[in-house]
């Protein structure tokens, strides 16, 4: 019994091990990028962009890269190369040159998509599957750098879901791979093959490539290019709704324990969020059956909806879970401040005084800030630096609506909530006010005897 138990261990340990050994084979680094280069290369292409006569009758040009997604002649490319373009042309391997039509572009994501007329099928690009690139994984970039054409460098991604600017549409792929002037609009190649990116920018102190350069996701690129084919222009969703992040300090105000989830700050009256129910101070925590992370989480997925698309939305409303159905509806132009977020993050303050000091709201503010009469609630004159309400982001010029989830017409009603407040031992109060015309909510800390002894403790 112990030699058949024996022998059925060591072969169970021959199987791990040989299991460990395929695994460790994977991952390891690919020999050479060669053969995927020499592949590959006929489908990416250079771009010449003529532009339009200076005022001394020169012509300026600017040069990218780019790549074929359709054997018909469509050509994906960065906006940016082709922008204000007064002629386009597109260059293959082979040497051959042709002009190109512009079928669409959106500024937002960097995308364009130029069409061209060949006199035989071309070889036409893979768009992969971006969520499953993660930060370590191989990639390899071909492009047009400074106008050198057929250029192959290669590296990992270094990171995911990078920002870049304040935008919805930034979730930029980092890599360490070699780009350059020139390389944008290029894919970027996993190791099948297949575009995982659209090389857009780099991170430079000297314009050349530090070994930090960023690509737009093939999937963000797949849905931009499907609106551009139909339409010429992407349509985004919009839902009437401004969210901002749910801090730590919020978390608490609203009696949360993880900070997951995007807080509701305004809704537009007889928007869509509205007319489906949702409210400020509500917290959404999945929608379209997407857990919301944060704010950029529930952004992203309502600006890539569908027009007239019907999302599930969970969200916590007083500690208690709802679910609505809210229809997205066209983004227009002037619409975009609607889903912006506030996205600065208040960080702990030693100093435990409020810092606030407020004024009735007189009508000569409202008619300033461009707030009608009927709004009630108090006018900050002064934030204290260093204070709580410094900590939080309140600025002088915003006019606070609610304290503690009360409303307030007047400071002494505001001074009145946050005594409420101290009574009740709460180490946070919420505040709700409205800034540029757009609502938000702020939590302040309070001054609390155990916290402040915590806080004011000699360093062990």
């Amino acid at each position: 019994m112990g030699a058949v138990l024996s022998k059925i261990l060591s072969i169970l340990f021959l199987l791990s091990f040989l299991l460990w050994c395929g695994c460790a084979a994977a991952r390891s680094a690919p020999d050479g990028f060669s053969e995927l280069a020499q592949k590959l290369s006929p489908s990416v292409v250079n771009i010449v962009a003529e532009k339009q006569r200076t005022a001394d009758g020169q012509d300026s040009r600017s040069v990218g890269s780019g790549f074929v997604i359709d054997a018909n002649g469509l050509i994906v490319t960065n906006n940016h190369v082709i922008d204000g373009a007064s002629e386009i042309y597109v260059g293959f391997v082979d040497g051959s040159r042709r002009i190109a039509r512009l079928e669409g572009r959106d500024q937002k994501s960097d995308i364009a998509l130029l069409r061209v007329w060949p006199d035989r099928l071309l070889g036409a690009l893979e768009l992969g599957d971006s969520d499953e690139a993660k930060a370590g994984d191989w990639v390899l970039a071909i492009g047009n750098p400074f106008g050198l054409g057929g250029s192959v460098t290669a590296g990992i991604i270094s990171a995911r879901d990078r920002q870049l600017d304040t935008d919805a549409y930034d979730d930029f792929i980092q890599t360490d791979v070699a780009i350059n002037r020139g390389s944008s609009g290029g894919p970027l190649f996993d190791l099948e093959g297949r575009v995982v990116g659209v090389n857009s920018s780099l991170m430079s102190p000297n314009g050349g490539s530090a070994g930090v350069s960023f690509a737009i996701p093939s999937n963000t690129v797949k849905a931009i290019v499907s609106q551009l084919r139909k339409y010429g222009r992407v349509r985004r969703g919009w839902i009437g709704a401004n969210v901002q992040d749910l801090t730590p300090d919020l978390a608490m105000a609203f009696l949360q324990t993880t900070t997951i989830g995007a807080l509701v700050a305004h809704v537009t009256p007889s928007g869509p969020a509205a007319l489906a129910g949702l409210a400020p101070g509500d917290i959404v925590t999945r929608i379209d059956g997407r857990v919301v992370l944060d704010s950029r989480t529930m952004q992203r997925a309502i600006v890539d909806s569908d027009i007239g698309k019907a999302l599930a939305v969970v969200v916590v409303r007083k500690s208690k879970p709802l679910q609505m159905t809210v229809r997205v509806a066209r983004r227009a132009d002037d619409a975009e401040v609607e889903v912006s977020a506030e996205r600065r993050q208040p960080t702990a303050s030693s100093d435990l005084s409020l810092g606030l000091t407020c004024e009735a709201l007189a009508n000569s503010s409202r008619a300033r800030l461009g707030l009608g009469t009927a709004l009630e609630g108090a006018l900050v004159k002064n934030v204290a630096k260093g204070s709580s309400a410094a900590e939080a982001d309140v600025k002088v010029g915003d006019v606070v609506l609610e304290v503690g989830q009360k409303r307030v017409k007047s400071p002494q009603e505001i001074k009145n909530q946050f005594a409420v407040a101290r009574t009740e031992n709460r180490s946070v109060v919420l505040v709700s006010l409205i800034r540029g015309g757009e609502m938000m909510f702020k939590a302040l800390r309070l001054s609390n005897r155990k916290l402040d002894t915590a806080l004011n403790s000699p360093k062990r």
